[in-house]
């Protein structure tokens, strides 16, 4: 055992550190296990060694994963996986309890709490059904107890050793060699080793329900597994009614019915259990004989209760109709607001209204996740808050510690307090176990947070995996620093100070004297000072706005002359991590129209920081290369993505957008923290692109069959002085969808237009809604040139984000799919309009549109007279089969324009752009590529952005006026 402990350890490496062995079955070995990252214990179980050669380790997997999506406030998720040499192993939460079986060894269980526990599980089992997950072995030791909830473990593992095994019979888990089980709670196809599906379940749920309420087993106890198969096959059970004389009529009868050898016989599915099961349980009243005024008073009151019985029936079917019918549409309504909170209250008042009704347990389960809470000291209040609605009334959750309870899914704020200690609010992660350093916030120095350290890392976009760092607690300024603050600084002769500017001064690899850089440290009168200010001083009115345009140089001088120093690269991901984004970015100074005084915007950090999205873009210590330092967060004027998308400059550039935070370490850095951060690289002079045979496979992949596109207005047309927008939609390629698209219609010209099809960049998957469109200063010139231009809406973007689940790399190619085949569908709606020329139709793309829309645009070229690709370029990362863009490019051959900034870092000028430039099939004399002097947003030169599209535009589509 010791030496297969040994591999589990090393296995699971330093994220985890095995304490102390469980025990377990045939089916596993149990250790409790330290996630000292996450100050959590763990459950690590581990396929026997004598169980290996039998079970398929790629299906195994491939179940355990299924498994863990599931995530209910009744079910235990899986956390992570792997193998150790061979043996594969997985992990789980350490709850906080005892098992159905310890407490069934402890004597009766009341009625009552009975109950309770059953309706748990049932929850659990309806909700695991619906997702297409049986468990196979529901039985006592796999049901935990905590306070009053029941929770449910191990889910999946049975069927998946009982997939990996090729048919529904074969893996062993109890040791009897052919059958996946308990033999106590097995169901009779079970036990005969035929298919076994969700009355499986329901079959175990009634053996329990029978022994928790009977207080002995249907069969009783027998000496051989083999027996207790064969009773199950063969024996009925003595009816639950005939134990429990006490117990109400429809609850035994449940129970029995559960037990039913046949599974079409069984409930149809844990609903119906739910359904019947209905409220409480109550003892059923004896009746007698009494004096006749006595039966009076009887009959009198059974009047009255039966008069009031009407009342209360009729209120409890409005309120039933009032939780299905207007309050699950609400609730589904505040999450798509992103307000959780409000769904989770508004849903449990519907769960009052309605017990057992599953369409409303449902919804609350899927919004509701279990947490534990510490806080140091404890004893402290938590209150939340949903995160988009600072205003709103905060819901107080109780004081510290509380274990497994149930809060609402999403990003909330939360407040933490105690009389006498103070209170602070934060935005942190929802996790199953969050601590709140009350102490440590509150000793932060003022205008700082406290900031906890630990492991780091992250996947980053266009850098890849950055990490893993060991980061220890700092503090982090809660603003930016401000024009006041950093008067302070030029006041105090801090440009002429050398004791601050200790870093060499360094440009394109030459070094340069003092003198000459600190020459280009002036203001725009030749003082010292940001290039923003005016005879050594902020503007007028600006003293709480952000000081911009400094360097990085001038950035490190301030922060050593304040005690601080800039953060790290991990440190400010740290505290800025990307998973917030979608929320922090809607509630910032990011995409705006000017900078604002500090804290203006309510975009909370996870640590109490504010601004970090937008506002100014902050420079780190660490480099990229030695030409360029990262500058983080976005500006007021960024795209939105540039909250968590990186960027790197010179250190020596002075653009508006640049300011400063700082940290102060309270331990030193390591060198790895410090260090340059490397960003992803491909070296495309030896990339080959795919061969025409692959190619064309490529091709069918994203090919759609023709099909009526049912379109229709959706909208009144919209006018404005330049055009007039109409909403309409029509039926997408694939999954019986509806998509939706703008066709902005240019007024004082004659039909039939030219037209071109916009994709816009990713700053739009920040945006809920179509009603409020992004991107569009991108576009709006050529509607007002005479040209129409048609806005669809893709997979993925606005309302239908999200929809089917977050991209991740297995789903990447079926995102490309479906976005290709919405550009087509989006081209077939064109064909499909007489007041559109099909003949000169162009593609345009901006950023995430125009990098894809190598690929999009390639496959619809036929269709097009030209494309524009604007901030694009090569991803650098490794693509899918079927969506690397170097097999694309080289089969363009109509027309296009590239035009690209020359700070790019998203898509660099030598590593991305120049190359697809390069590779593209358009002959010479037909692509151009336009370098301007901005970092990935083109529009910062707007006047010479339209005149290169337009003059595109005519060259290719032809003249409109």
């Amino acid at each position: 055992m010791t030496s297969i402990r040994d591999q589990l350890q090393s296995s699971l490496g330093s994220s985890y550190t095995i304490e102390r062995e469980l025990g377990g079955g045939g089916m596993s070995l149990v250790f409790v296990a330290d996630e000292s990252a996450l100050g959590r214990k763990v459950v690590v179980k581990m396929l026997p060694p004598d169980m290996a050669a039998s079970v398929s380790m790629e299906r195994f997997k491939r179940e355990i994963m299924l498994a863990a999506r599931l995530q209910h406030p009744h079910i235990v998720p899986l956390l992570t996986t792997g193998d150790a040499n061979g043996l594969p192993w997985y992990s789980m939460p350490l709850v906080e309890g005892e098992s159905l079986r310890d407490r069934l060894d402890r004597g009766a269980i009341p009625t009552d709490d009975a109950l309770g526990i059953l309706r748990d599980v049932a929850l659990a089992l309806e909700y695991a059904h619906q997702h297409d997950v049986v468990h196979r072995d529901i039985k006592p030791e796999n049901i935990l107890l905590t306070g009053r909830t029941a929770v449910v473990t191990d889910f999946g593992i049975a069927k998946a050793i009982t997939a990996a095994s090729g048919n529904t019979s074969s893996a062993t888990l109890t040791g009897l060699g052919t059958i996946v089980g308990t033999p106590a709670y097995m169901s009779p196809e079970q036990a005969a080793g035929e298919q076994a599906g969700p009355a499986a379940d329901i079959y175990a749920w009634g053996v329990i329900a029978y022994e928790m309420l009977a207080g002995t087993h249907p069969f009783g106890s027998r000496k051989t597994p083999q027996s207790m198969l064969a009773a199950h096959i063969a024996e009925r059970p003595e009816s639950l009614a005939e134990r429990r004389r006490d117990l109400p009529a429809p609850l035994t009868s449940l129970v029995d019915q559960c037990l039913a050898k046949d599974p079409e016989q069984r409930p149809s599915d844990a609903s119906a259990i739910l359904a019947r099961l209905g409220g409480p349980a109550t003892s059923r009243t004896l009746s007698g004989r009494g004096p006749a005024r006595r039966m009076l008073v009887s009959a009198l009151a059974t009047i009255i209760i039966a008069a009031a019985g009407v009342t209360w029936l009729w209120l409890r079917s409005e309120h039933r109709h009032w939780a299905r019918e207007d309050a699950l549409p609400a609730a589904e309504r505040l999450v798509a607001d992103d307000r959780s909170l409000a769904a989770y209250l508004l849903l449990q008042r519907a769960a009052s209204y309605a017990p057992g009704d599953s369409q409303v347990s449902h919804a609350l389960a899927d919004r509701t996740v279990i947490v534990s809470l510490t806080s140091s000291p404890s004893g402290a209040t938590i209150a939340v808050q949903d995160y988009l609605t600072p205003d709103s009334a905060w819901h107080v959750l109780g004081a510290t510690p509380l274990k497994s309870i149930p809060i609402p899914r999403g990003y909330l704020r939360w407040k933490v307090s105690k009389p006498g200690v103070g209170e602070y609010v934060t935005a942190p992660m929802t996790n199953d176990s969050m601590s709140f350093p009350l102490d440590s916030a509150l000793r932060a120095p003022p205008g700082m947070v406290y900031v906890s350290g630990g492991a780091w890392g992250d996947m980053i976009a266009f850098m890849g995996w950055v990490g893993p760092y060991r980061l220890p607690s700092f503090f982090m300024d809660k603003f930016e620093v401000t024009n006041r603050e950093y008067q302070a600084f030029v006041d105090a002769g801090g440009y002429a100070a050398p004791k601050f500017w200790t870093e060499p001064f360094a440009l394109h690899g030459r070094v340069l004297t003092r003198d000459d850089a600190m020459a280009q440290f002036r203001d725009r009168t030749g003082r010292p000072g940001p290039a923003t200010w005016t005879g050594g001083h902020y503007p007028d009115g600006r003293a709480n706005f952000p000081v911009s345009g400094v360097s990085w140089y001038e950035a490190m001088a301030y922060a050593s002359f304040a005690g601080k120093s800039l953060p790290a690269f991990p440190q400010w991901y740290l505290a800025a991590p990307p998973e917030i984004a979608r929320y922090v970015a809607r509630a910032s100074n990011i995409s705006r129209q000017d900078l604002a005084a500090v804290g203006t915007f309510s975009g909370l950090g996870p640590f109490g920081t504010l601004d970090m999205a937008g506002n100014v873009a902050e420079w780190t210590m660490n480099a990229l290369d030695a030409d360029r330092r990262f500058i983080l967060g976005g500006a007021w004027r960024s795209q939105s993505y540039l909250y968590d998308d990186p960027e790197a400059r010179s250190p020596f550039d002075r653009s508006p957008e640049n300011g400063i935070r700082c940290v102060r370490n309270v331990s030193p850095l390591s060198a790895d923290v410090t260090a340059p951060v490397k960003a992803l690289e491909r070296d495309f002079a030896k990339a080959t692109p795919a061969s025409d045979e692959v190619f064309a496979a490529y091709q069918h992949m994203y090919a759609y069959a023709p099909s009526p596109l049912n379109a229709r207005v959706d909208a009144a047309p919209q006018d404005t002085r330049d055009w007039r927008k109409e909403r309409v939609t029509f039926d997408a390629a694939y999954g019986n969808e509806r998509m939706a698209a703008y066709l902005f219609v240019p007024k004082g010209v004659k039909p039939p237009y030219q037209a071109v099809v916009f994709f816009p960049s990713a700053r739009v998957l920040h945006f809920s809604n179509s009603q409020t469109l992004g991107d569009t200063a991108y576009f709006d010139y050529i509607v007002q040139s005479g040209r129409a231009v048609l806005y669809p809406v893709f997979q993925d973007t606005y309302e239908r984000r999200f929809r089917h689940g977050r991209p991740g790399a297995g789903q990447a190619i079926d995102l490309s799919i479906q976005r290709s085949r919405d550009l087509g569908r989006a081209l077939d709606y064109m064909k499909s309009r007489p007041d559109i020329d099909t003949g000169r139709l162009a593609y345009l793309g901006v950023s995430m549109g125009s990098a894809e829309g190598v690929i999009y645009a390639t496959l619809a070229q036929e269709r097009l007279k030209t494309a524009i690709f604007l901030d694009g370029g090569f991803f650098l990362d490794k693509p899918p089969a079927g969506g690397d863009q170097a097999d694309f490019a080289p089969r363009m051959k109509k027309p296009v324009l590239m035009v690209n900034g020359r700070y790019d870092f998203t898509f660099s000028l030598e590593k991305s752009q120049l190359p697809l430039f390069r590779m593209l099939g358009t002959p010479d004399a037909d692509k151009k590529h336009v370098v301007l002097d901005t970092p990935h947003d083109v529009l910062a030169l707007r006047p010479a952005l339209v005149s290169e599209v337009l003059a595109w535009l005519d060259r290719y589509l032809g003249s409109v006026r």
